[in-house]
C-alpha cells in the first residue's frame, strides 16, 4: 500500500485551509518520515542491516505476534547494567514473568489511576506554567515537557515533596541517563567502556542511592503511594522481589517516553497561534488535539523486534534472528484509517488505533498516565498565557534522533 495516495480532491481542499505554520510543520514531519519508505511494505535496509516494516498491517502483525517477534533489548551491550540485573522486565523479555508484571503494572497505572492523578497534575502544571510566564520566556523541552512528567511522577510515587536535595539530584542526573538510554536503543547497544555508558552508569548509581532510603522505608512502612503498591504487588507475584526492582520501575514514572510526544505537541502549538486560540477558547478540545498529535508525531518512530524463527511476513522470507524495525511513524499514516494522513487535523475523529505508544504485549505501561499529564499541562499553559511562540533570538529547534525523533531545543516567548 502506498500511503501517499490520498484522494486528490480532499487533499486540495485541506491544503487551501492550511496556514503557513501548518504547511511548514507538515513539510518537516514528512521529510523525516519519507526516508524510511521503500518499494515494499517490508524491505531489507542495507544501511542498518535490518528488515524495515512501514505499513500499518505489517507493523500490526509484528507487534501482535509476541512469540515470533520479540524484543532483544536485554541482549544489547549495556542493557542489563542500564536497567539493573534484578529487574524482571529485562532479565527475560517476552517471558511469562515479564508479561505477568507488565499486566500488573498496567493494573496499577491504568485508566483509573491516570484519571485519579489529573487534579494533582493540573496543580503542578499551573504552578510551573505560572512561574514560566512570569519569567516571560522558557526552554519548553527542559522547563516544561520534561519537568511536568518528572514532578508528577515524583509526587505519585511517594517521594517527599519537600526534599529539594533529592529532586535536584534526580533532575541533574536524569538527562545523563537519557542519553545512554537512547543510544542503547540503536543497533547492538553501547560499549560499557564508552564515556556515554560510564557517565550513564554513574548517574544511575547516584540516583539509586538517593532513592533507596524512601523505597526501603515504604517496604517496611507502606503508604498510599505507587512505591508501596509496587512493593505489595511485586512480592505477591515474585518471591525474590526487592528494592532494585522498585528502583527499575521508578524510572518509567519520573522519566517516561510520553515526554517525547509532549515536546512535539508544545512545538506544534508554538508554531500555530490560530490553533492556540482555538484550544484556549475551548479546553475540551485539548484531548483530541493530543490524540492527533501523538499519531502524527510518533516520537518513538522505530520499534525493534527480533525473529525467533523462520517466517513469512507480507511475502518476505524472514530468518531466525533477523532484526526488524517496525516504523510507527509510517504506519500511523495509513490513509485508509486517517484520510490525508500527513495533515495535522486536531478535529480528526479518534477512530483508528495508532502505534505511538506501541501495541500488543509491549504496549507502553505509561500510555494513560502520559495522556493525562500532557492534557493537564497543555491546558494549564494555555490558561495562564495569551500566547507563546518560538523565540527568534534563540537557537532554532531541530528535529533530532533516529529511534526517537523530537524537536529540541524549543525556546519560547510567553505572554500573559
Amino acid at each position: 500500500m502506498n500511503i501517499h495516495n490520498a484522494d486528490d480532491g480532499k487533499q486540495t481542499a485541506i491544503n487551501e485551509k492550511l496556514d503557513d505554520a501548518s504547511r511548514s510543520i507538515e513539510k518537516e514531519l514528512r521529510a523525516a518520515i519519507d526516508q524510511w519508505l521503500g518499494d515494499q511494505p517490508i524491505y531489507w535496509n542495507s544501511k542498518w542491516n535490518v528488515w524495515v516494516a512501514t505499513s500499518y498491517d505489517a507493523v500490526a502483525k509484528i507487534l501482535k505476534d509476541a512469540n515470533t517477534f520479540v524484543r532483544n533489548m536485554n541482549k544489547r551491550e549495556g542493557s542489563l547494567e542500564f536497567w539493573g540485573p534484578n529487574h524482571l522486565l529485562y532479565q527475560g523479555l517476552d517471558t511469562r514473568e515479564h508479561r505477568l508484571w507488565h499486566a500488573a503494572h498496567m493494573q496499577l497505572t491504568g485508566e483509573d489511576f491516570a484519571e485519579g492523578i489529573r487534579k494533582r497534575v493540573s496543580e503542578i502544571s499551573y504552578e510551573v506554567s505560572t512561574r514560566l510566564v512570569n519569567q516571560g520566556h522558557a526552554e519548553l523541552v527542559a522547563d516544561y515537557a520534561n519537568m511536568i512528567p518528572f514532578l508528577a511522577g515524583y509526587d505519585y510515587l511517594g517521594f517527599d515533596p519537600s526534599d529539594t536535595s533529592l529532586k535536584d539530584t534526580l533532575l541533574t542526573q536524569l538527562p545523563i541517563r537519557e542519553i545512554w538510554k537512547h543510544r542503547i536503543d540503536v543497533g547492538d547497544g553501547v560499549p560499557l567502556d564508552s564515556k556515554i555508558a560510564r557517565d550513564g552508569l554513574e548517574a544511575i548509581q547516584i540516583m539509586t542511592s538517593a532513592m533507596l532510603p524512601t523505597i526501603i522505608d515504604r517496604r517496611d512502612h507502606p503508604r498510599d503511594d505507587l512505591i508501596s503498591k509496587f512493593w505489595a504487588k511485586g512480592r505477591e507475584l515474585f518471591p525474590d522481589w526487592n528494592e532494585r526492582d522498585i528502583v527499575s520501575n521508578c524510572w518509567s514514572n519520573i522519566d517516561n517516553e510520553s515526554k517525547l510526544a509532549f515536546r512535539g505537541l508544545l512545538y506544534i502549538l508554538c508554531r500555530n497561534q490560530e490553533l492556540q486560540s482555538t484550544l484556549r477558547s475551548d479546553l475540551s478540545l485539548v484531548d483530541n488535539f493530543i490524540e492527533e498529535g501523538i499519531r502524527i508525531l510518533s516520537p518513538k518512530r522505530t520499534i525493534v523486534r527480533t525473529a525467533t524463527k523462520d517466517t513469512i511476513l507480507d511475502g518476505q522470507q524472514i530468518r531466525r534472528n533477523d532484526v526488524i524495525y517496525a516504523i510507527t511513524a509510517t504506519a500511523n499514516r495509513d490513509e485508509t484509517l486517517w484520510p490525508c494522513p500527513y495533515h495535522f487535523d486536531h478535529t480528526r475523529p479518534d477512530e483508528g488505533t495508532s502505534f505511538a505508544f506501541g501495541y500488543g504485549a509491549g504496549y507502553c505501561v505509561g500510555r494513560y498516565v502520559g495522556r493525562s499529564e500532557a492534557s493537564e499541562a497543555i491546558k494549564a499553559l494555555l490558561s495562564v498565557t495569551s500566547s507563546f511562540a518560538i523565540d527568534p533570538s534563540k537557537p532554532v529547534p531541530k528535529w533530532k534522533g533516529d529511534m526517537y525523533h523530537v524537536p529540541s531545543p524549543v525556546h519560547a516567548i510567553l505572554q500573559r
